[in-house]
């Protein structure tokens, strides 16, 4: 009798196992088995515990039973999982999920810096789709001549080599890695563009850069880009100033932190600043944006002109008229305003 009551209490524990088993073996499963489950955007807190994370995937459908995934882990493994934001699907395991997380895949933030933005504008950018933390940090790291050379760049700035683009980042990305990014990025378009810049010196270089800037600033129909290069090329060589409205728009919003003006007046032209190309016959000193491939291929290959002049021609269209004389350039500058003042 004893023998028998053994063997009973002997099957009925397999049963008991074997339920167990398979009950936690169906609740390891995709929650869509059929692998037909939408993607959700799933975040994972700073600092969230794993026993946290575990109970809103159930809150969201997105695993079978919590109480079963926290057992497994306990006897297991319990991933030490990132915070971030992650897509998540039915379609994957609870285990598989967790394996996401303690791998790192996150959902990347996609972000479109635009041509022509100074670095204060890009780190607001960054800051606000939530890609760098701190905006001070990045621009601390801009201007830092130490890790700029650690990238390649001989400038006491990164100013002009952040190249605009469409990107992917991580959310709360470390700004050295962003800003490492950009600058290859800069690197890879200008080996297209001109594959023998490494043959030029550091000012060089630096010239060609602060030359894009002001460029990517003063042209809008992209085949009038060099003709402008050409411009300030030959103003160049004979010492004549540049006298780019871009470089007092950049010491008015910049420099004296002023709204950008919707016209320059004379006045501002002759505000003190080795920034201001109609009070500096120079070159600025830095660049005044961070230009974008147009501008960049213009600067290393500009058009062969004797030009020293250009003016508005259609300024609903951004086109202009380019002259080589001061006679030239003042009749095609009366035809403009003959033509706005008839309007």
């Amino acid at each position: 009798m004893g023998r028998k009551i053994l063997i009973i209490v002997l099957v009925l524990f397999l049963a008991f196992l074997a339920g167990a088993v398979f009950y936690a073996y169906k609740n390891l499963q995709p929650v869509n088995v059929a692998g037909t489950g939408d993607t959700v955007l799933f975040k994972v807190e700073n600092g969230e515990s794993l026993f946290s994370v575990i109970d809103r995937l159930e809150e969201a459908g997105l695993i079978p039973d919590g109480t079963v995934l926290k057992i497994y882990i306990k006897f297991f493994h319990a991933p030490i999982i990132k915070s971030g934001n992650y897509t998540v699907s039915g379609d994957l395991s609870p285990l598989e999920i967790l394996d996401l997380f303690e791998q790192g895949i996150q959902e990347l933030i996609k972000v479109t810096i635009p041509e022509g933005l100074t670095s204060r504008q890009i780190a607001s950018i960054l800051k606000e789709a939530g890609i760098i933390v701190s905006e001070e940090e990045f621009l601390d790291l801009v201007g830092s001549p130490e890790f700029a050379a650690s990238l390649g760049v001989v400038s006491p700035s990164l100013e002009g080599y952040l190249f605009p683009d469409t990107y992917r980042f991580q959310e709360n990305f470390p700004s050295e890695k962003v800003l490492s990014h950009l600058v290859a990025t800069f690197f890879d378009n200008l080996g297209e563009i001109y594959p023998y810049y490494k043959e030029f010196s550091d000012e060089k270089m630096m010239e060609k850069v602060i030359l894009a800037s002001i460029i990517e600033k003063e042209y809008r129909v992209g085949r009038e880009a060099p003709l402008i290069a050409s411009v300030f090329y030959n103003r160049l060589k004979i010492g004549m100033p540049l006298q780019s409205c871009a470089t007092v728009i950049y010491v008015l919003t910049e420099e004296l932190g002023k709204p950008h003006p919707d016209r320059i007046f004379l006045r501002d032209l002759e505000v003190e600043s080795p920034f201001n190309t109609y009070f500096n016959p120079a070159l600025p000193p830095a660049p005044i944006a961070n230009p974008g491939y147009v501008a960049l291929n213009a600067a290393f290959n500009p058009a062969q002109t004797d030009y020293l002049f250009f003016v508005v021609e259609n300024a609903a269209q951004g086109t202009h008229t380019f002259t080589s004389n001061l006679s030239d350039h003042n009749q095609a500058r009366q035809l403009y305003l003959e033509g706005f003042r008839s309007k």
